[in-house]
């Protein structure tokens, strides 16, 4: 009968042992490399460098712990509270994507809510439930446009938020609940016009983006509450 080496097969899986646990402690000392790199990585300064991520710029103003400014003579005064009733359009389609109202104080603050029923395709709508955000304007940064053309006139505010709907496809009776971030950037001209874009953000649904513009507010001589 043929001998049996059970000590070479020992010595065998326990080198086996040995190369994994020195290739799980080569994969955690990269992890750990990179996650001190990631957090020593500058952050730009959001009024000096446009994200095109809201998201991004959102935690980078996190980050940035600034005074308050106060508005330019050239911006838009904020002495009463403005209210803003617009509706959103998809910015590749142009298609509805319900409506917004949004509110600056006589402070600076911004706030508001996404509301209102739409449709995405001929058979999928979507139900807006809850959709509040809030924010603040930002006087320091300082409004572009595409040629790369500056114009301080222009008052530029940020919010966030979060959102739940309701999908329903008509075509086959489901629907579903999902849920996500919204994110609001806009310029007020000294005129008063409100131009923005809202990002919203869904593990469900993606990123979209949509864009909105409005004329001539609503001026109420109200205390602007914060929460």
């Amino acid at each position: 009968m043929r001998a049996i080496h059970l000590w070479s097969g020992l010595r065998r899986n326990r080198g086996d042992s040995s190369l994994t646990i020195l290739i799980l402690i080569a994969c955690l000392v990269c992890i750990v490399i990179f996650l001190k790199w990631y957090l020593k990585t500058p952050v730009k300064d959001p009024d000096l460098y446009d994200y095109p991520e809201a998201w991004k710029e959102w935690r980078a103003r996190g980050k940035f712990k600034k005074p308050a400014q106060p508005l330019s003579p050239e911006q838009p005064a904020l002495t009463e509270l403005l209210k803003y009733d617009t509706n959103l359009s998809d910015k590749e389609s142009s298609e509805p994507r319900g409506e917004m109202l949004l509110f600056v104080g006589p402070e600076g603050s911004v706030r508001g809510g996404w509301h209102g029923l739409y449709w995405k395709t001929r058979t999928v709508n979507f139900q807006l439930i809850r959709g509040g955000f809030n924010g603040k304007v930002y006087p320091a940064k300082i409004y572009r446009n595409e040629n790369g053309e500056e114009d301080p006139s222009m008052l530029y505010m940020m919010a966030k938020g979060n959102f739940s709907a309701l999908k329903t496809d008509t075509k086959n009776g489901r629907v579903s609940h999902f849920g996500g971030d919204i994110y609001v950037r806009g310029w007020l001209s000294p005129e008063y016009v409100l131009t923005g874009e809202v990002t919203v953000t869904s593990s469900g649904e993606g990123v979209e983006k949509f864009t909105l513009k409005s004329h001539s507010p609503e001026r109420q001589s109200v205390i602007f509450f914060k929460e």
